[in-house]
């Protein structure tokens, strides 16, 4: 595909760190896309493996192919010094164990045109081993919807969709406005809804387009304090910023969804962290109405057990 002087170059970001397993089925996923206006930035967020080297072979191989390398700071670190070099007027965000549909780029490109969305969705395909293939769906379904819509998304049973970073065309000028948290796990938690915010219209596709690659042994995927600390603030964030712009309503569900989230933990930080909440807010009463009864329930219950 030769892409016209008006077609736009587009930026995609993958961070990359301990992943020399899973690479070059990443990188080849990009440098075989249709949509050929693209600059792939590589940002080797200090990997002590064979990475570097790899990322650098692939440089040689491909002119739009640009190795950035720099000092470990994770996965926030990796993808906001991606950003900073970002030449393209649009963005992708592909995790370096992930890989893409060859016309990845095209179709989120091709919605955006379409719609005059400033972001473009597809779905994510999760995989847990090999190279599984994409397929088609019988029946293409858009849905556009504004900022605020995209947000309340969130609640309405997409919430795996939209709140992942990947997967996304996103305007770049809306990214550079809302950098990710550095040293946080729970990264999207605490970013990508303020990219749906941000953006006028976003265009939602049910295409799966992007494989999801899920390791059982990731950091995510492990309970542990810091792990639940970091999407407590996430989410605590997320009040704040709703409440900040008087947005009542997706105020509300932010507030009922992260009281679910803390008590399915069920222990007593999670009672004092649901009470904090509570009392910080509690000039928003009818925000509490709907789950006032559940919450003092679920605090007297865990108090209780704590006592024996």
């Amino acid at each position: 595909m030769n892409e016209s002087r008006t077609h736009p170059l587009i930026t995609i970001i993958v961070p990359i760190y301990r992943v020399e397993q899973y690479l070059d089925r990443c990188v080849k996923s990009l440098v075989n896309q249709t949509y050929t206006k693209i600059e792939i930035l590589l940002v080797d967020d200090g990997s002590p493996d064979s990475c570097p080297m790899l990322c650098e072979e692939w440089g040689k191989r491909d002119t739009r192919i640009k190795v950035l390398h720099k000092e470990n700071g994770g996965l926030s670190d990796a993808r906001n010094y991606g950003i900073v070099h970002a030449k393209g007027e649009y963005v992708s965000f592909v995790d370096s164990d992930d890989y893409v549909s060859t016309n990845y780029i095209k179709y989120l490109y091709g919605l955006i045109e379409k719609t005059g969305a400033d972001t473009s969705c597809c779905i994510l395909k999760t995989v847990t081993s090999g190279d599984e293939k994409f397929v088609q769906v019988e029946k293409e379904h858009l849905r556009v919807l504004t900022g605020k819509e995209a947000c309340a998304d969130l609640y309405n049973g997409n919430y795996a969709q939209m709140v992942v970073s990947c997967g996304k065309l996103y305007r770049t000028s809306i990214v550079r406005k809302n950098m990710y948290p550095k040293g946080r796990l729970h990264e999207d938690e605490a970013t990508t809804y303020k990219f749906l915010y941000d953006s006028k219209k976003v265009v939602v596709s049910n295409c799966a387009l992007y494989a999801y690659f899920q390791n059982v042994k990731s950091i995510t995927h492990t309970r542990s304090k810091k792990n639940e600390q970091d999407i407590s603030i996430a989410y605590y964030e997320r009040v704040a910023y709703f409440r900040e712009r008087k947005e009542w309503d997706l105020y509300a569900k932010t507030v009922n969804f992260y009281t679910g989230v803390v008590m399915t933990r069920g222990d007593s930080d999670s009672a004092l962290e649901v009470k904090t909440l509570l009392k910080k807010y509690r000039m928003d009463y009818h925000v509490f109405l709907r789950t006032k009864l559940r919450m003092y329930y679920f605090i007297m219950k865990t108090d209780a057990s704590t006592k024996r």
